[in-house]
């Protein structure tokens, strides 16, 4: 048996970071949202083992691959050691660039998997393997549009509101979320905390007032390495886009448009500098997974 099917990349409309955790890790709030941009999986049956074939130079196809992982954890977590997968992964999503690429590989694979080898798991269960393989994992499971809080992981139902283009901009060159986070001085930050303002304006579809409240606290940490990241989003800016920012740790900017034509103009002409692709936000989960794995529960 075979199942075919894509798996999305997201953006964080909104991210403040509360403080810096016990654990190592940092409590923060953010609101995640779903596009068009996707990965494409296929899960094949096998009689034992897991396998995975990547079509991008650089991508590990080991263990150290959050798709090996989520098929290895489910394995080991409903003891089914006699099953096996093929993973084959087409990349369209760029790997280090704040987009959650690889998280939505791991979500993609465990509903696949759940269906490819009849577990019969529910949704929250399966969210809460999710969280033991990364902060992002939970949220492909959950909803296009969310609150996140936590480490993300603890996630809130958000309806998604009307949809509206996002241009995404790639730089080119990937950013280590670790790297940021340790480099992160919160103290010396004066942030405001709009992650509320954020919600309401999504309940309300005002699309122009939510590009003026996009906000991330990483972002001054990331500028500061890589200034080329403030010259996108000048460029975005100059372009019509109602708001711009960094997604998560980087390195992609997004800008937000509600002009389907303002939007293709600005990818053409930014497309000669960086890499572009013009998405819009998802609003369900049946615009990626078939229906044999939505409907399988």
């Amino acid at each position: 048996m075979k199942l075919h099917f894509k798996t999305p990349a997201k953006v964080n409309l909104g991210l403040h970071i509360l403080r810096k955790r016990e654990d190592g890790f940092h409590e923060l709030e953010t609101i995640l949202q779903m596009v068009s941009l996707y990965d494409e999986l296929e899960l094949e049956s096998s009689s034992s083992g897991v396998e995975l074939e990547c079509d991008t130079p650089g991508i590990p196809i080991d263990e150290t691959n959050l798709a090996c992982k989520a098929a290895l954890l489910l394995q080991k977590t409903c003891r089914v050691e006699n099953l096996g997968v093929r993973i084959r992964l087409k990349k369209n999503i760029p790997f280090g660039a704040g987009l959650g690429g690889g998280s939505g590989n791991a979500a993609g694979v465990l509903m696949g998997l759940n269906r490819l080898w009849d577990l019969n798991m529910s949704r929250e269960k399966l969210a809460v393997l999710a969280a033991e393989l990364g902060s992002d994992v939970p949220f492909f499971l959950t909803s296009p549009c969310a609150l996140g809080v936590g480490r993300g992981e603890q996630l809130e139902v958000l309806t998604s509101c009307a949809k509206f283009q996002v241009l995404l901009v790639f730089p080119g060159f990937p950013i280590a979320t670790s790297w940021v986070y340790q480099n992160l001085k919160l103290k010396l930050t004066k942030r405001e905390n709009k992650i509320s303002i954020l919600r309401k304006i999504l309940s309300q579809s005002d699309i122009a007032s939510l590009g003026s409240q996009l906000q991330n606290d990483l972002e001054p940490v990331v500028i500061k390495r890589f200034p080329e990241i403030q010259i996108i989003k000048d460029e975005l800016k100059a372009r019509g886009a109602l708001g711009v920012l960094l997604s998560g740790s980087g390195s992609t900017v997004f800008g937000i448009f509600n002009d389907p034509d303002e939007v293709r103009v600005a990818c053409a002409d930014l497309k000669g500098k960086w890499e572009c692709v013009v998405t819009e936000t998802i609003g369900s989960f049946s615009e990626f997974f078939p229906e044999e794995i939505l409907n399988y529960q």
